[in-house]
């Protein structure tokens, strides 16, 4: 039992710091907060003088696999990262309490995540959704998972009909994946102009409806806008890139349909900015005219000032993009360059991301009956974001993981 006093509190929800409050966990969960609590006599006192308390940190679109060849392609299975051992010690030390696997090895992401929750590794807890549904001629597959075929094999789900899309979406329910996975695109992102086929749209809405059949919340990777359409259209959950390097390069009005209907629907947008970040040297090396940073910033931008509810991911795992400190970048984007407060960002990786992912009342804010994964800073990041990396404490499930106070 642990009880914090005298924090300044972030509680995740987007409301300012509060000064002098207190929150106590027992065992994994928040019991009690608030400036007036009683503290059992049996309870760990950490006095905080005014250091911010707050949620831990939700990565909403990372891959937890090493790569086997580093400077590109494939993700290692748990068995040779050693259960992801890298992901679970660069995110918890950053802050990360939730990372969600958007495309790893299946049953291997399944079982390390029951590990973690059964306490016999330390790690955050990991969101899965298993193989990663797409064309087995198009990228990832033959892209930047082309060198290696042990990922081509497990991390991808390759229906050709519409009755082998059912059957791998019950697959990965039996397996316990949280959510579906979809990639949807035709741009070769390294050997631009070059395009693929992309998965058929019979197929695209067959996953999407079956997958809500089950109970599974359904992320889309798109490369540009008109797969942003009709992915919404179909009925997914969620947005996730929207602008990649070559892609078509569009007016900002011609966007206003595509976030009314997402406004209107509810489907969320995670942009991972760090990707066309990462990749513009590469953009402006191949004289690639469209898909660029600016573009991209200018597209986010509006969609954050249109209403569209934003989650946070940086597609951390990716080579150049490391767990753990990306996603700090990642809210100084929304602030320095989408617009947001150091509030709203805070609140797009805590309470907002939980949201999306269906957790709220587990995971995200600060509140009684909610997991108790807390952070504990020294300086204010709602004041200026760039203090998010001042972490002193993580404490995951009730218990202190990262202790940086002597250091």
């Amino acid at each position: 039992m642990l009880a914090f006093v005298n924090a300044r509190l972030i509680d995740g929800t987007g409301a300012a710091a509060r000064d002098g409050y207190s929150v106590l966990t027992d065992g994994k969960t928040i019991s009690a907060v608030g400036r007036n609590i009683r503290i059992p006599k049996n309870a760990e006192i950490i006095n905080l003088r005014g250091k911010i308390l707050m949620p831990g940190l939700i990565e909403a679109h990372a891959h937890i696999g090493e790569h086997p060849l580093y400077d590109g392609a494939g993700l290692d299975s748990a068995e040779q990262s050693h259960e992801y051992e890298k992901m679970r010690k660069y995110a918890l030390e950053a802050g990360i309490t939730t990372i969600r696997s958007c495309g790893d090895y299946m049953y291997d992401s399944a079982e390390v995540s029951r590990r973690i929750n059964n306490g016999i590794i330390q790690g955050p807890r990991i969101i899965c959704s298993g193989k990663s549904f797409m064309r087995n001629d198009a990228h990832p597959a033959t892209t930047v998972w082309a060198a290696n075929p042990a990922t081509v094999a497990n991390c991808g789900a390759y229906p050709k009909t519409c009755s082998e899309a059912r059957s791998m979406v019950k697959e990965a329910v039996d397996a316990g994946m949280d959510f579906i996975k979809i990639i949807i695109g035709d741009t070769h992102i390294i050997l631009w102009p070059k395009k693929f086929n992309q998965l058929e749209n019979d197929i695209i809405k067959t996953i999407i409806e079956e997958a809500h059949r089950y109970g599974r919340p359904v992320a889309c990777h798109v490369d540009h806008l008109e797969q942003a359409e009709f992915a919404v259209e179909y009925g997914a959950d969620e947005i996730h890139h929207l602008i990649a390097i070559g892609t078509p390069d569009h007016e900002l009005g011609e966007y206003v349909p595509l976030f009314e209907a997402m406004c209107r629907k509810n489907v969320w947008l995670v942009p991972t900015i760090a990707v066309p970040r990462l990749f513009e040297s590469r953009r402006l090396e191949k004289r690639c005219p469209s898909g660029g940073i600016d573009e991209c910033i200018k597209v986010f931008k509006m969609a954050y000032e249109f209403g569209v509810p934003l989650g946070l991911g940086c597609d951390a795992g990716c080579p150049g993009i490391v767990w753990g400190k990306s996603l700090w970048n990642e809210m100084r984007e929304y602030v320095y360059n989408v617009g947001m407060t150091p509030l709203e960002a805070i609140r797009c990786a805590t309470s907002q991301n939980a949201r999306m992912m269906r957790m709220e009342t587990q995971i995200g804010s600060i509140r009684v009956g909610a997991c108790a994964d807390l952070l504990v800073l020294d300086k204010d990041p709602s004041m200026c974001i760039d203090n998010i990396d001042s972490i002193l404490l993580v404490i995951r499930d009730g218990t202190i993981t990262v202790d940086n106070r002597c250091s």
